[in-house]
């Protein structure tokens, strides 16, 4: 029994007339009334009672009319989804993201106009640290991250996403909070907080060298995993940090975010893909991604 066998024998049971029906589905009536004639014979049972002047359903007929309607149903709906599932428009996407990228500066953004145009599609969010995130993405355990570049792993491609300039982020209560724009090479004796190295290679590397290309190695006095917490020490006074321009999306109540002279450097959000193939989804995401950042460019700094 074929499903094709099933619509014309709904177009015959809902018409009862062969012509009609067979006019309703495009097809000449002779082949029609054998496709009928072979599903009879295929189930063993008479579903249409003919004479010249009508057609009736028996009893077996119209017990399969109903499920022959349930099942054409659920067969449109299966094509539906598995259709929906190729475009990306349901299933899961799982994306990583280093808590010390900041990309909570924009990821909410990008989140909520994910959620707003593929509300069907299930997305887990998950905050590992960046190694971490390289290895999750080369087993399949994320589709994709947002990470801080430099980003390099085996097998991963990495895509710009965002570059922004460095702030230095310090206590309202500081002497120097009330310049609208301070020197890197002035901070040489000033306590720092960062993140460990481990977390963010090439983030840590990049404001390590800004600071040794403007006369002095910054003296770090507390580690902290992540951007919250980092920024939570400086409003608590324990030092100073620099911080991409992203991380004031935090609006910490004690902290002021000012501009920096000699700073030559950038901090760069990227979208790392496993080497395969992304998933649509995936594809969906990443092209959010970018609409969002879009704005920011442009965006006035605070």
């Amino acid at each position: 029994m074929e499903f094709r066998q099933l619509q014309l024998f709904v177009a015959v049971a809902e018409e009862l007339h062969f012509g009609r029906a067979a006019a309703r589905v495009g097809m000449a009536q002779p082949p029609f009334s054998q496709q009928i004639r072979r599903l009879e014979a295929e189930l063993g049972v008479e579903l249409l009672t003919r004479t010249s002047r009508r057609v009736a359903l028996t009893a077996a007929g119209s017990r399969l009319l109903d499920e022959a309607r349930t099942l054409l149903a659920r067969r449109a709906d299966v094509i539906r989804t598995v259709r929906r599932a190729a475009q990306g428009e349901t299933g899961t996407l799982r994306v990583g993201f280093a808590a010390s990228s900041s990309a909570f500066g924009v990821l909410p953004d990008i989140v909520s106009r994910f959620r707003k145009r593929f509300p069907e599609v299930k997305l887990e969010l998950d905050d590992r640290e960046s190694l971490d995130v390289g290895s999750a993405l080369f087993t399949g355990e994320l589709d994709l991250a947002i990470v801080r570049a430099p980003f390099r792993r085996e097998g991963i491609t990495v895509e710009r996403l965002l570059r922004e300039p460095f702030l230095l982020a310090l206590p309202s209560r500081h002497p120097r909070a009330h310049q609208p724009v301070v020197a890197l090479a002035s901070l040489a004796s000033e306590p720092f907080v960062l993140f460990p190295r481990h977390t963010a290679p090439g983030l840590h590397d990049t404001v390590t060298s800004m600071c040794l290309a403007a006369g002095f190695s910054p003296r770090i006095v507390q580690e902290a995993s992540s951007w919250p917490s980092v920024v939570g020490m400086v409003e608590a006074g324990l030092g100073l940090t620099i911080a991409p321009r992203s991380a004031q999306a935090l609006r910490p109540r004690g902290v002021v975010f000012r501009r920096l002279r000699g700073a030559s450097g950038f901090a760069e959000l990227a979208i790392a893909l496993p080497g395969r193939q992304p998933s649509p989804a995936a594809v969906h995401f990443r092209a959010l991604a970018h609409e969002a950042v879009d704005g920011m460019r442009a965006d006035p700094l605070d």
